[in-house]
């Protein structure tokens, strides 16, 4: 008996600390021992937690509630180290961010604006762990708008974004609106700068050359675009963000004669705009 009575104080003892472990709102309810900067950090990091909660992401409930608890003990949490995350191709948008972010840190960031900090300091730690899970587009947007919103509040511009060399261009065959290897290997660099860019939209423009009559271009025009936004939803770009036009033979990159084929104006164009 006494037996037993022990392996059943030692369970509740193990389902206690795990409770812990999640339990960001009675976190929220303990007084900050430390900055006001540490202050805004428990609120920002049990609100984490709480949107983290209502998806069923217990592991990262469990981070943000460690993070939220050493705030309000005065153990300041730093921000995400880059070897915490996998981020793939999001690490060159998110590395010179972290740098920005550090440099508001060290400075007089947190005791000037607190609440501006812990924003910018949170919202950078959901960025970088919506980036690593990459299952919401959405919200991926919304961590890092939230970041460089509360960065320029503390007189740090986020850095700039790196050139894309845009407009990308993908070409067609006479009359086609199959992607072959090379406009493949083109999307995939599209997508990999989406990535770092994060645009606020992607804009794809079909156009063709001069060859068939115009109203059969413009169809063929469309039919171009949507192409391209399919591969491009296909490697992560989120539909919602792409807005498709249309120009037929209206716009020509090399201006021709009527029904003269020509390969260069043959294209689907996409450009990034904030």
């Amino acid at each position: 008996m006494l037996k037993k009575v022990a392996v059943s104080i030692a369970a509740a003892g193990v389902l206690a600390s795990c409770a812990d472990t999640w339990d960001y709102k009675t976190v929220g309810t303990m007084t900050p021992a430390g900055s006001a900067f540490d202050a805004a950090l428990q609120k920002e990091y049990v609100a984490l937690a709480a949107y983290e909660e209502s998806g069923g992401d217990w592991s990262s409930v469990a981070y943000y509630t460690a993070k939220a608890r050493a705030a309000t003990l005065g153990k300041t949490p730093t921000p995400t180290l880059l070897a915490e995350r996998d981020l793939k191709t999001a690490q060159a948008a998110i590395e010179p961010a972290r740098a920005d972010l550090m440099r508001a840190l060290e400075g007089d960031a947190p005791k000037a604006n607190p609440l501006m900090a812990a924003k910018a300091q949170a919202s950078f730690d959901c960025w970088a762990e919506e980036a690593e899970e990459d299952r919401q587009p959405e919200r991926i947007a919304e961590c890092k708008q939230n970041f460089e919103i509360a960065l320029r509040a503390l007189g740090t511009p986020p850095a700039a974004p790196a050139d894309t060399g845009m407009p990308f261009v993908v070409h067609f065959t006479l009359g086609g609106t199959t992607l072959d290897h090379e406009a493949a290997g083109e999307l995939d660099t599209i997508a990999r700068a989406f990535a770092k860019a994060m645009p606020a939209r992607v804009l794809v423009v079909g156009h063709t050359d001069t060859t068939g009559s115009a109203d059969a271009n413009i169809m063929l025009s469309q039919r171009r675009a949507e192409a391209v936004a399919r591969a491009l939803a296909i490697r992560g770009v989120p539909s919602d963000v792409m807005t498709l036009e249309a120009y037929g033979e209206e716009r020509l990159a090399v201006p021709t004669p009527d029904n003269v084929t020509e390969v260069r104006n043959r294209r689907t164009e996409i450009s990034f705009e904030n």
